[in-house]
């Protein structure tokens, strides 16, 4: 028999230890990889039982990942399906297979060959130059279920379409996040694991091997860890040459029609012997710029690409695109290259005044918004403990400078204190501002608010004859008059508001709603009461030298004047009654 202990601490937060006798023989579960047994009086644990794991080589020089099962208990090794471009374009399919192609239409970069998740990836590619030899990529389009997602080149700001209709990263919804450093855009879709990444001169698309594994198609290849057929066809026919497999991947455009035929396959001739090109622009890939990187990716397809584009160009500095692109992929591997300041200017890139390059920054930047921060700073849920995130890896990118922050995602906004305005607008340290009754103003540690000191208003006096002075009221409904007391209020610092509800009247029952006299009654004695409407007079029968006039005041007031021989006589004024 054995006895177990289980630990717990009750409401009281007192140590609750419970005692469990259990046969010998019997098992139970410690968590989900853990197992105990009860042997002979002894407790004996035992890890889930997991199969050997092999570490497979990887064709297209990547080191293995680890991939966890459902319980995060064993794990086994997966090759990284990740298939780049960049420059003229270059390619590198998922296999690690090198290319070129330089044709400016739009064609199927990544599609599933077996529909299961409704993914895809569309490149669309534009002349980069007036000669038309030269191409970039314009755009890439990302289907996924109901989704268009289009990443463009423009850099400040980001242009991202969802559906058409035009959104500032960082965005996110319950299936995908897109998230941006100026430099470039990602596109994270959590479900199926995918990271598009889009810098407009070079992109990448990383897939997780265990949901594609030989089920992709298009001008990245077939993600399988196999090099052979990487040049497959739309018929699934393998081509000995990528570069001509890249145009029948094209996708039918009516502003494109001369993308319709497959260009003749151009017939091969001598070229004359020509003078070994070694830019030095190129030879940094291959410098200790990069060397730390060289042990986790192969910098092989960017050193021969960068030596394509800068043997055939006539500006060195298209090579960048190759560097570029290569320190990209070192950075996904948590290889942080500060490799710009190598190239002596020719690859400087330039930030916008209020922010500053950095070489490694994080994937997403914190702002203002402290519930922006939590939301998208920390790690997405769902994802498991033991596997490294792109959250926790870094980027390059315009970044605020060291000691302000970006004020929100969708504002180019660094500040040095987080203060916000009525107007929703940031203020700057220093700044103040009235709102309402409060006067605010920003420092180091935010907006801080008082209450506005008024003016001691002097006392009132009546000098002028038939002047009294009175004590004005108000009401805040048909119910209720107020006046202003002499007490002050002790937080606000204002005169205190008195109110008292009034009965309702018989004849006008005011809460009930509001009279509002429309003539003006004149009392003759020994006559009947005579009815004078406003802006009217009246004068008696057979007496042309008197007159009484019935006039209205802004606050809804009548008055009768009388008029005798040229004299005007105000009478008082008439109440809601007569």
């Amino acid at each position: 028999m054995c006895i177990k202990y289980v630990y717990s601490f009750a409401v009281s937060r007192f140590l609750k230890v419970l005692l469990y006798h259990l046969q010998d023989g019997e098992s139970w579960k410690l968590h989900n990889c853990t197992t105990e047994t009860c042997d002979n009086g002894r407790v004996i644990t035992e890890h889930v039982p997991c199969k050997p794991v092999t570490m497979p080589v990887c064709e297209n020089g990547f080191e293995p990942v680890r991939v966890y099962d459902e319980e995060g208990c064993c794990f086994h090794y997966d090759c990284k399906c990740v298939c780049s471009g960049w420059g003229d374009p270059h390619y590198v399919t998922f296999d690690g297979q090198y290319y070129s192609f330089q044709k400016n239409c739009t064609y199927v970069l990544v599609k599933e060959i077996i529909p299961k998740y409704n993914f895809k990836i569309l490149i669309d590619n534009e002349n980069c130059d007036a000669s038309g030899a030269v191409t970039c990529t314009k755009a890439l389009i990302v289907y996924y279920k109901d989704y268009e997602i289009i990443l463009t080149q423009k850099r400040i700001p980001k242009t991202v379409y969802i559906n058409g209709k035009q959104v500032f990263p960082t965005y996110s919804n319950e299936d995908f996040i897109i998230t941006s450093t100026t430099v470039k855009l990602v596109l994270k879709i959590p479900a199926i694991e995918a990271v598009v990444l889009f810098k407009g001169l070079s992109f990448s698309v990383d897939l997780p091997f265990s949901l594609f594994h030989n089920n992709t198609e298009g001008q990245c290849g077939t993600c399988d860890n196999n090099r052979k057929n990487d040049c497959r066809l739309p018929n699934g026919q393998i081509h000995p040459s990528c570069s001509v497999m890249g145009h029948h991947w094209y996708v039918p455009d009516k502003k494109k029609p001369y993308c319709e035929k497959p260009p003749p396959t151009p017939i091969p001739t001598p070229r004359p012997t020509q003078t070994p090109c070694k830019p030095a622009i190129c030879e940094i890939l291959k410098s200790k710029v990069f060397e730390k990187c060289h042990k986790v990716i192969p910098p092989q397809p960017f050193y021969e690409a960068c030596k394509f584009d800068v043997c055939h160009m006539p500006n060195s500095t298209v090579g960048c695109s190759s560097l570029e692109a290569y320190a990209t992929m070192c950075a996904d591997a948590s290889v942080c290259v500060a490799w710009r300041n190598a190239t002596k200017g020719q690859c400087e890139y330039k930030c916008p005044e209020n922010k500053v390059y950095k070489p490694c920054g994080p994937t997403v930047v914190p702002t203002c918004n402290a519930r922006y921060n939590e939301k998208y700073v920390q790690p997405y849920p769902g994802e498991k403990a033991n596997q490294i995130t792109d959250y926790n890896r870094f980027v390059e990118g315009c970044f605020c400078p060291e000691g302000m922050t970006l004020f929100s995602s969708k504002s180019n906004i660094c500040v040095a204190s987080c203060c916000t305005g009525p107007d929703g607008q940031p203020k700057q340290p220093g700044e103040t501002w009235q709102s309402g009754c409060q006067q605010c103003n920003c420092d180091e540690d935010g907006v801080q608010c008082e209450p506005r000191t008024c003016p001691t208003q002097k006392p009132v006096t009546c000098t002028e004859e038939g002047e009294v002075l009175v004590n004005r009221t108000f009401s805040k409904n048909l119910c209720e008059i107020c006046h202003c007391t002499d007490s002050k209020d002790p937080n606000s610092k204002l005169n205190e508001i008195a109110c008292y509800v009034i009965e309702c009247l018989f004849v006008c029952p005011e809460c009930c709603g509001s009279c509002i006299p429309t003539s003006c009654v004149l009392e003759i004695p020994g006559s009947t009461p005579i009815i004078i409407p406003v802006s009217t007079s009246w004068s008696p029968p057979g007496d042309n030298c008197t007159k009484y006039d019935c006039q209205k005041v802004k606050d809804d007031s009548l008055y009768i004047h009388f008029i005798s021989n040229n004299s005007k006589i105000a009478f008082i004024k008439l109440n809601k009654k007569n």
